[in-house]
């Protein structure tokens, strides 16, 4: 059987789960295939559980992110063409385990209509794909106004200062899977978050400025026809 090696174009999750959606359709070949990832993102590894082997390396063939995965996902439709079906990772059924599943259930417990907000992107062009400040802190408002609990949910590198109650600062991938997945509704800016809820199915409200560098709206749409955009100035 012929192996091939593949590698993310970026080590952005938005681009590592489009990965997992070639191997999907890989698996319909004769052809085994290998996924090579940077030792940084071993946390990403079991996303190809039953898809692919992975190999973690210091260094590995990654291209600089030139659009995430909605750029990847319109090169990736050309090049399969009728095939293309096949590169939609909605829903995704993404590796879950009994401990984080009852974590999700006791952590919810007390949260009526939950919904993760995710307000500042950790990545390239941060500037304008994060929310200004006063746009979260109205987002906020209007969530807990309608009678939803927002969950505010980020990393390290990218904590914005709010008044939201409940906050989750680097929740593990595997928990967070399973925390989208069981509140199924996701608010927020455009990152690899923002994928990740696409690929458990859930619904999605993106506030996507006027001025992000690759924004086109028709193929921004097409790639993802669940999302629905606001714009910001």
């Amino acid at each position: 059987m012929e192996t091939i090696i593949l590698g993310s174009p970026s080590t952005g999750l938005g681009d590592i789960l489009l990965l997992t959606s070639v191997c999907k359709h890989l698996l319909k070949t004769s052809i085994k295939v290998k996924v090579e990832l940077p030792h940084s993102k071993e946390r990403f590894a079991h996303l190809f559980e039953g898809l692919a082997q992975v190999e973690l390396k210091d260094e590995c063939c990654i291209t600089p992110d030139i659009g995430g995965g909605h750029y990847a996902t319109r090169k990736l439709r050309h090049f399969f063409g009728n095939s293309a079906d096949n590169l939609d990772n909605r829903p995704l059924v993404l590796y879950s385990d009994p401990e984080s599943e009852r974590w999700v259930s006791e952590y919810l417990e007390d949260k009526p209509n939950p919904v993760i907000f995710v307000s500042a992107c950790s990545k390239q062009w941060d500037s304008v794909r994060s929310m200004p400040r006063e746009l979260a802190d109205g987002v906020l408002g209007m969530l807990n106004d309608a009678g939803y609990t927002p969950i505010l949910c980020s990393y390290s590198e990218n904590v914005m200062e709010l008044d939201c109650k409940y906050q989750l600062t680097d929740l593990p991938l595997v928990k967070y899977i399973c925390l989208l997945r069981r509140v199924g509704r996701y608010v927020g800016c455009n990152t690899g978050d923002m994928h990740l809820a696409v690929a458990v199915g859930a619904k999605t409200e993106v506030f996507q400025p006027f001025d992000h560098p690759l924004f086109n709206e028709s193929e921004w749409n097409y790639n993802h026809p669940t999302i629905n955009y606001s714009r910001f100035q």
